[in-house]
């Protein structure tokens, strides 16, 4: 192949890569009111796929940390919606949590979903309670983040199924 016709492929994909993610920015500002999650959503984003991925492997010397308070932390994460989500941070004794960090990354391409709970709660340097989280039924795989004011980051991992 020579290198005009190689320029032509790099820019093909690069387009369709953007226009990728443009897509999906169009279709996460559409959400209706009270779903953190649809069901269109779900599939399309392969929540249930991310859902049996081995969880990252995080140091935790010096690191802020996430607890999740609920949904309660039982064998097989079955959960019927809507549902309470509640989580407590842990900062270190030389930083606290800077709540501006948080997100909050769905599924296996960790599409941001953090303004779709934010719109519902406040997110604090302790923590924050979601009385009834809506997602359908099905697998699904979140992942929460925060950084403490060292920009040091926990992340911690929620997988559950919902009935």
């Amino acid at each position: 192949m020579n290198f005009r016709k190689k320029q032509l492929v790099c820019c093909t994909l690069l387009f369709g890569a953007v226009s990728a993610f443009a897509q999906i920015e169009t279709t996460l500002s559409a959400a209706p009111d009270g779903w953190l999650v649809t069901p269109a959503e779900a599939r399309e984003f392969k929540g249930e796929e991310s859902f049996y991925e081995q969880p990252a492997l995080r140091p935790r010397a010096l690191m802020p940390q996430i607890d999740i308070l609920k949904p309660d932390a039982v064998a097989d994460m079955k959960v019927k919606a809507p549902f309470p989500i509640s989580v407590l941070f842990k900062g270190q004794s030389d930083a606290p949590i800077d709540p501006s960090t948080f997100k909050v990354l769905y599924g296996t391409f960790k599409i941001d979903i953090t303004s779709r709970i934010t719109k519902f709660v406040k997110v604090t340097k302790e923590g924050f309670a979601l009385e009834s989280a809506q997602i359908p039924a099905g697998k699904h795989r979140m992942t929460m983040q925060v950084m403490d004011e060292k920009q040091r980051v926990a992340e911690r991992e929620m997988r559950l199924e919902v009935e």
